[in-house]
């Protein structure tokens, strides 16, 4: 796995495909992920869902080149050869001497620093450039991180629980924002979550983790994301995990 790619346009981006073959993870003895086979089209939104110590954040860091598996074949497909990946966690890992501009373009060009005012319009926070981590609010925060990610294009947007910290009706308005961003980008996306109802209004499928591989494999149909529709899903997800 490779990073380092320019995408041109503002917003849309090519998405990068996944493969991954009999990946296993072993931390001494213990074996989180293992056997474990998925393949990710180009542009789809996953949610990865299942019980503590499952692997989810294994798989993620695996995907951002975090943790090195044990075995197995690991492929980021793309039609460049170095497709960019991006993380954001659920600490905003902003750096505080920066403001929030020199945050979301740390790492670019100089040339494309204008995508940085891009992404912070994008994510209602126009005027705020110069405003430092410890003026803004937790949510305020996490939008400057959304941000970062995006500014980068990158091909591959890989989320560890970014919203958890947040409370409900500021996770909710997140929600809203990052569904409505990701429409307009092609990027691939893979969210880590404990949160159900986040994962079925964000995701096209929904992957349970369990005995170290996929254990479920959810097509969330397309259409209104109400939770009546999706209580369906909703509770076959919740008999699995308990």
């Amino acid at each position: 796995m490779t990073a380092a790619l320019d995408f041109a346009g503002p917003h849309s981006v090519p998405g990068a495909g996944v493969q991954l073959r009999d990946l296993a993870v072993h931390y001494g003895d213990r074996a989180v992920l293992h056997g474990l086979n998925l393949e990710i089209n180009p542009g789809e939104r996953i949610a990865v869902v299942g019980a503590s110590g499952g692997g989810k954040t294994t798989l993620l860091r695996v995907l951002a080149g975090l943790t090195l598996p044990s075995a197995g074949q690991v492929r980021v497909s793309h039609t460049q050869a170095s497709p960019r990946i991006r993380v954001m966690f659920q600490e905003d890992r902003l750096l505080p001497w920066l403001g929030a501009l020199d945050n979301v373009t740390l790492g670019l060009p100089k040339a494309e620093r204008h995508r940085g005012e891009d992404a912070l319009r994008d994510v209602g926070l126009a005027g705020r450039e110069r405003a430092y981590p410890h003026e803004l609010s937790g949510g305020q925060r996490q939008r400057v991180a959304l941000a970062r990610a995006l500014a980068h294009r990158p091909a591959l947007l890989l989320l560890d629980e970014p919203f958890g910290a947040l409370d409900a009706l500021t996770r909710a308005g997140m929600h809203d924002l990052l569904e409505q961003l990701l429409g307009e980008t092609g990027a691939t996306t893979l969210l880590v979550t404990h949160d159900l109802d986040e994962a079925l209004k964000l995701a096209d499928r929904v992957l349970l983790l369990g005995g170290g591989g996929v254990a479920e494999d959810l097509q969330v149909t397309a259409g209104p994301r109400d939770r009546v529709s999706l209580e369906p899903l909703r509770q076959r997800l919740e008999e699995r995990l308990h």
